[in-house]
C-alpha cells in the first residue's frame, strides 16, 4: 500500500502489489486502462486514432480496422467534449482509503463521485499518471516473477525493439547507397508494426467489445474458482487468485493424465 499526500491536511492509501489488491478491483482497473489505451479522453488521442485510421485505409484488406479506428476517434472526442477521463477511473479504482475512510463503491458512478471528492482535496492529473506508471511497473514485475508462464513482459517490447531497429539501419542504409530496397525494408517493418496496433471494440452492443469480453472472462474464471471450493475469489489477492488457478490447472492436467 503506497500514501499520497494530496495536501497538508489530506492524503489518500492506493493498493500498489499483487499481495493487497483485490482481484476484483484489479478486473476494473484493467477495463479502464484498457479504455484509456485503446480509446484515450485527449485530443491528441482523436489524432492519433485518425491518423491510424489512414493508415490502416491505405493498406487493402484492412477496411474494418479502418472503421474500428474511426469509431474509436468518435469516442474519444465525446470523451474529450464530457470531460470522461478512463484513466482516471483505473486510478480511482485502486485507492483504498481517503483520510482513513474506506472507498467501497467501484461502480462507474461511485468512482466518478470519488474522484471529484479527491479533485477537491487536491488530486492533480500528474499525481495520478506518476501514480499509474509506479502502479503499472509494481503489478507488472510482480506477477511476471509469481508467474513467469502466464505474464512475459518483454515478450511483445522486444518483438516491437527488433522492428524498430530494423526500420532504423535500413534508413542509414537507405540514406547511404539510396537503394530501393531498404525502402521496402522500411515499408514491411511499417506494416508489421501496424499489425501490432490493430483496435480492439470498443462499440457499445458489439457482441465483440473488448471489456463486456474481460469481464465476462473474468466472471466465468470466478465461477470456475467457486465450482472448486473458492467462494468469492473476486475479494482474494490478486496474488491469492493467480496462485488458485495455477493449483487448480495442475491439478486439472493431473488428474486429466491419470485418467489416460
Amino acid at each position: 500500500m503506497r500514501t499520497l499526500e494530496l495536501s497538508p491536511q489530506h492524503s489518500l492509501r492506493f493498493y500498489q502489489s499483487i499481495m493487497e489488491l483485490p482481484a476484483g478491483r484489479h478486473m476494473e482497473y484493467q477495463c479502464y486502462m484498457a479504455l484509456d489505451a485503446g480509446v484515450g479522453s485527449t485530443p491528441e488521442d482523436v489524432e492519433r486514432h485518425t491518423a491510424l485510421s489512414a493508415r490502416f485505409g491505405a493498406r487493402k484488406g484492412k477496411e474494418y480496422e479502418e472503421f474500428l479506428e474511426k469509431s474509436n476517434a468518435h469516442y474519444a472526442q465525446h470523451f474529450v467534449e464530457m470531460n470522461y477521463s478512463p484513466r482516471r477511473l483505473a486510478f480511482a479504482v485502486l485507492v483504498e482509503t481517503v483520510d482513513g475512510v474506506p472507498t467501497t463503491d467501484i461502480t462507474e458512478h461511485g468512482l466518478e463521485s470519488l474522484f471529484t471528492q479527491l479533485t477537491v482535496l487536491g488530486l492533480t492529473d500528474e499525481l495520478i499518471n506518476k501514480s499509474l506508471a509506479s502502479v503499472r511497473e509494481a503489478f507488472g514485475s510482480e506477477l511476471a516473477e509469481h508467474f513467469p508462464s502466464r505474464y512475459d513482459q518483454d515478450g511483445s517490447e522486444i518483438n516491437k525493439a527488433v522492428q524498430l531497429k530494423r526500420r532504423g539501419l535500413a534508413m542509414c542504409n537507405y540514406l547511404l547507397d539510396q537503394d530501393p530496397k531498404h525502402l521496402k525494408t522500411i515499408e514491411d517493418v511499417d506494416n508489421a508494426l501496424l499489425d501490432m496496433m490493430e483496435p480492439e471494440v470498443f462499440e457499445t452492443g458489439h457482441p465483440e467489445n473488448a471489456l463486456v469480453m474481460r469481464r465476462i472472462a473474468f466472471s466465468q474464471l470466478c465461477g470456475v474458482l467457486a465450482d472448486h471450493g473458492t467462494p468469492e475469489p473476486e475479494k482474494m489477492t490478486l496474488f491469492q487468485f493467480q496462485a488458485r488457478i495455477d493449483y487448480i490447472t495442475k491439478k486439472m492436467a493431473s488428474k486429466n493424465k491419470s485418467a489416460e
